[in-house]
C-alpha cells in the first residue's frame, strides 16, 4: 500500500502537468489566421529577449483614439481586406472576426496596436538583415479566437508594391492652415 502511494503521489501530477499543457497547446492551435501588415520594427531587444516587436497597420484605421477600443476583421482569411473600430457592444456582437485588448499582456490595452513575436537566436539574425531592407513589407500571422483574443504566430516579408513605394517616397503633406502663409512685408 506505501509503494502505490508513492507511486501515485509522483504519477499524478506528472499527469495533471501533461494534461494542462495539452489543453494550452489545444487552445494555442485553436481559431482563424490573419495576415497582417506591420510596420516599425525592433527586430532584438537584448534586454527583452529574442522578440521582434512591431506595431499593427490596421487597413482602414489611420489612427487610434482610444486603445481600449475593439476591432472587427474583415475579409476572408487570411487575407485582410480592412478592420472597422467596434464602438458599441451591439457592433461588437455583430462583428464575425472580433478583436480585443488583451490586458493582461506584455502591453495591456496597447496589444491592438503593437505586438511581438518570440524568435530563435539563427531567426533573429536572419530578420535582422531583412528589416534593413525597405523594399519589403512585413507581414505577421495572428491567429484570432472566438472570444476576440489572438496571438502572433509568424513573420514573414514580401516585396513593396508600387503603390506602397509611392506612398513611402512621396513627400510629406502639410497640414491645411486656413489662415494662409504669413505675408512677407517689404523693409522700407
Amino acid at each position: 500500500m506505501n509503494r502505490l502511494m508513492r507511486l501515485a503521489a509522483v504519477v499524478l501530477p506528472v499527469i495533471g502537468l501533461a494534461g494542462v499543457w495539452g489543453m494550452g497547446d489545444h487552445t494555442y492551435r485553436q481559431g482563424t489566421e490573419w495576415e497582417v501588415p506591420i510596420q516599425g520594427y525592433d527586430p532584438r531587444d537584448f534586454l527583452r529577449g529574442h522578440y521582434v516587436e512591431f506595431s499593427y497597420d490596421w487597413p482602414g484605421i489611420d489612427e487610434w483614439r482610444d486603445s481600449s477600443q475593439s476591432i472587427c476583421l474583415e475579409g476572408t482569411a487570411p487575407a485582410l481586406s480592412r478592420v472597422v473600430i467596434a464602438k458599441t457592444p451591439a457592433e461588437r456582437a455583430a462583428c464575425d472576426y472580433p478583436l480585443r485588448a488583451d490586458i493582461s499582456g506584455v502591453y495591456s490595452g496597447d496589444s491592438l496596436m503593437r505586438g511581438r513575436l518570440y524568435v530563435g537566436q539563427d531567426r533573429a539574425l536572419a530578420l535582422q538583415e531583412q528589416l534593413r531592407n525597405r523594399d519589403q513589407r512585413g507581414i505577421v500571422t495572428i491567429r484570432q479566437r472566438e472570444d476576440g483574443s489572438f496571438t502572433p504566430i509568424a513573420i514573414r516579408f514580401r516585396p513593396l508594391t508600387p503603390e506602397e513605394i509611392a506612398e513611402r517616397d512621396a513627400p510629406p503633406v502639410e497640414p491645411f492652415d486656413p489662415l494662409g502663409p504669413p505675408a512677407v512685408m517689404d523693409a522700407p
